[in-house]
């Protein structure tokens, strides 16, 4: 079936004179403030409604962040010096050496933008929405999509091939699709998963990984398992992955910061700062001697916060656990996901009769707990 316009086309940069201002502003700060090992890594004060904060470890130079931005997905250039950051909305934007090819910034879209992968030359980069729009832009050639296709669960990630010449995009629920000169080596779609895929990465010639919001590692082709996280008990889960060049090993990384490696891939320090956003990805240098983080999510606002240890069953119909914030529907909808500054990602599943307006109420098992927690405002965004 002929893939819609909307899927082939490789529009620049269009809307109204003020945003293109601000693009063009994002990407002079880029090259204004590339210089490698600038600062370990950034966090403005006062930005407690920023996006895209990108923080640096190892040898990985900071280049600029996108704030206030509901960024998505990050991506390196070739030469290190420089990244990517894609926004939900389509916008991207490029810092250091990494030059902007267009976006979707000004251009409706059906389903928000999840990731960006960029060619190996850095003269071009793909964007992939929810629903497997693919976006190319650059030397980025398009090889296909599932805009047109009825998907069991979203799209989630990408990874292209070291040719350029195709890439894959995986679901959350373990489902891959190749096109292009991407070999389909295996999925997880007939697999029953505890915990959703989160993520993928590719490597030279031609395997993946697949990695689940609880650290399991799926490998497929010559993609070698180094081992996982899914036996570790972690906070926060896992959002995505990068590889070594090699494939020698990988690195995860949680949304609150925390950094797993494995294999080849040295452990340069967590982004535990990262505290005021959830982090939605990461990107490691070619060396492979220092990795980007990068923050995101939807800002809500502030909210007021306080705890509960009640036992029973919320609202939505599930048992209490510390995964579980109360709401008021009117403002937060039941289901939805959230990053609450300071305590992680909790899901919307119940209400509470105080609850009204911008109120949360996170439950803990301990009263001794929230009566220390007492009542804060903290800064809330919705995970994307």
């Amino acid at each position: 079936m002929a893939e819609s316009a909307r899927t082939f086309a490789r529009p620049r940069p269009a809307g109204s004179a003020a945003r293109r201002r601000r693009l063009f502003a994002c990407i002079v700060l880029g090259f204004v403030v590339g210089l490698p090992g600038l600062l370990t890594h950034v966090v403005p004060a006062g930005a407690s409604d920023a996006g895209g904060i990108v923080i640096t470890r190892g040898a990985a130079g900071f280049y600029g962040s996108a704030e206030t931005q509901p960024v998505t997905g990050i991506a390196s250039s070739p030469s290190g010096h420089g990244y990517w950051l894609a926004a939900a909305d389509g916008g991207v934007f490029g810092f250091g050496d990494a030059g902007f090819h267009g976006s979707m910034g000004a251009s409706p879209l059906d389903s928000p933008v999840v990731d960006i992968a960029a060619t190996r030359s850095g003269g071009g980069y793909w964007l992939v929405a929810a629903d497997g729009a693919i976006f190319s832009f650059g030397d980025a050639s398009f090889h296909g999509s599932t805009a047109d296709q009825h998907l069991n669960q979203r799209i989630v990630g990408m990874a292209a091939t070291s040719t350029g010449g195709g890439y894959w995009l995986v679901a959350a629920d373990g489902g891959i699709f190749s096109f292009g000169d991407a070999a389909f080596h295996g999925s997880a779609g007939s697999l029953r998963l505890r915990e959703p895929i989160a993520g993928m990465a590719a490597t030279e010639t031609g395997g993946y990984w697949m990695v689940a919001e609880d650290g399991g590692i799926f490998s497929f082709g010559d993609a070698a398992f180094h081992g996982s996280a899914g036996s570790v008990r972690s906070r926060e889960p896992v959002v995505g992955m990068a590889a070594t060049p090699g494939g020698g090993g990988y690195w995860l990384v949680a949304a609150d910061g925390g950094i797993f490696s494995f294999g080849d891939a040295t452990f340069h320090g967590s982004a535990s700062e990262a505290g005021v956003g959830p982090v939605v990805g990461m990107a490691s240098t070619p060396a492979a001697d220092g990795y980007w983080v990068a923050t995101g999510g939807e800002h809500v606002g502030a909210f007021e916060v306080t705890c509960y240890s009640l036992s029973g069953t919320t609202k939505s119909g599930t048992p209490v656990s510390e995964e579980a914030v109360a709401v008021d529907p009117r403002v937060i909808p039941l289901g939805t996901r959230i990053f609450i500054e300071d305590v992680g990602t909790r899901v919307a599943v119940d209400t509470g009769a105080d609850i009204k307006g911008r109120r949360l109420d996170v439950w803990h098992p301990s009263s001794a707990y929230c009566q220390e927690f007492g009542r804060k405002t903290l800064t809330v965004h919705l995970t994307t």
